[in-house]
């Protein structure tokens, strides 16, 4: 009987829910990828783009060649400043963004080619305004804030937040569950709430180096 259930198991899943339904999603993404090169400012070649993405204002959006979204991102791009033609959210070629991802780009972001970001990744150049105490946060403004610019080759970990007005240098990385207020120089590794320094890559040396807890390179 155990035998009988394992072949039932390798038809279900091998046959019946990844081939007919991985056919069922590529012949659903063409229909979505004609969709958005007609809606998206500029939109590449060879994406794969899951149905179940979430994105508003198009128009302000450039998407480059193979690059991947999946179900469950969401991408909000409307300009709040008088140029209701400018580009606020730039996705480079070859770029990643997994499931559950938020991007808020309301003034501008940038994310660089190459770049893998993982579940659950926040980035946001709009934050509450909390200035007035005798308010409650949802009462307070929520305002417009400095852009976001993720450079090429890097790896944002799962459930990472990204504040306003933060650099991340290129083929740099973001641990998981991290919490990035300043920016990250390139070829760096950071982590933590607050996100800080863990390892540089030293090219006189040709090797990363570890920094401790003061920020400091280990000797």
């Amino acid at each position: 009987m155990a035998s009988y259930k394992k072949y039932i198991q390798r038809f279900y899943y091998n046959i019946f829910r990844r081939r007919l339904n991985g056919l069922f999603r590529s012949v659903i993404r063409v229909f979505v990828n004609m969709r958005n090169s007609l809606v998206f400012r500029s939109y590449g070649r060879r994406i794969h783009w899951d149905p179940g993405v979430i994105f508003e204002s198009p128009y302000n959006i450039t998407v480059g060649d193979r690059c991947r979204i999946k179900k469950g991102v969401e991408m909000y791009a409307d300009p709040w400043e008088d140029d209701k033609d400018k580009v606020t959210l730039v996705i480079g070629n070859n770029v990643s963004i997994n499931s559950g991802t938020f991007i808020n780009a309301h003034n501008y972001v940038e994310i660089g080619d190459g770049t893998l970001i993982g579940k659950n990744v926040i980035i946001a150049d709009t934050k509450h305004n909390v200035s007035d105490p005798g308010k409650t946060i949802r009462d307070n403004p929520v305002t417009l804030e400095d852009p976001i610019i993720i450079g090429k080759g890097c790896g944002i970990a799962f459930n990472v937040m990204i504040f306003p007005g933060v650099t991340i240098g290129e083929n740099s990385g973001v641990s998981a569950n991290s919490v990035v207020t300043r920016d990250v120089p390139p070829y760096t590794i950071v982590g933590g709430i607050p996100a800080k320094i863990v390892r540089r890559y030293d090219f006189e040396k040709n090797r990363w180096v570890k920094y401790n807890e003061d920020g400091r390179p280990d000797q």
